[in-house]
């Protein structure tokens, strides 16, 4: 059963103790690769480094490329719905939420691939 986080490091933390954190990055290079966005996550970047990467980058799209950002939603699958949920008139905060849903929807897909490939 895939456990329920709280937010963004209460769900890095168990990653990285169940030794997937690796499986993450990968994940979510990927996904960024794929979506044509040029960015690296780095596997030696503690949990709270890659939450803060990666809000940054979410914050960078937003502003300035809307449609990567859509396009990146997309290709991890995070849907247009749950980020309207997101009820916030602070950019910093539905950012914050916004990297919670994408970081919960990668660590998904990493989990199922653990559970089911063995």
């Amino acid at each position: 059963m895939l456990p329920i986080y709280q937010n963004s490091i209460d769900l890095l933390t168990n990653v990285a103790n169940q030794k997937l954190y690796k499986q993450l990055i990968i994940q979510l290079n990927k996904d960024f690769s794929l979506t044509g966005i040029d960015l690296d996550f780095s596997v030696n970047n503690a949990p709270s480094e890659l939450k803060e990467k990666l809000q940054k980058s979410v914050k960078e799209l937003i502003l300035h490329d809307f449609n990567s950002y859509t396009n990146l939603l997309y290709r991890i699958d995070v849907s247009e719905k749950d980020t309207q949920i997101v009820n916030s008139t602070n950019i910093d905060a539905y950012i914050e939420n916004v990297t919670f849903l994408i970081l919960k929807r990668v660590w998904k897909k990493v989990w199922f691939k653990n559970q089911f490939s063995k």
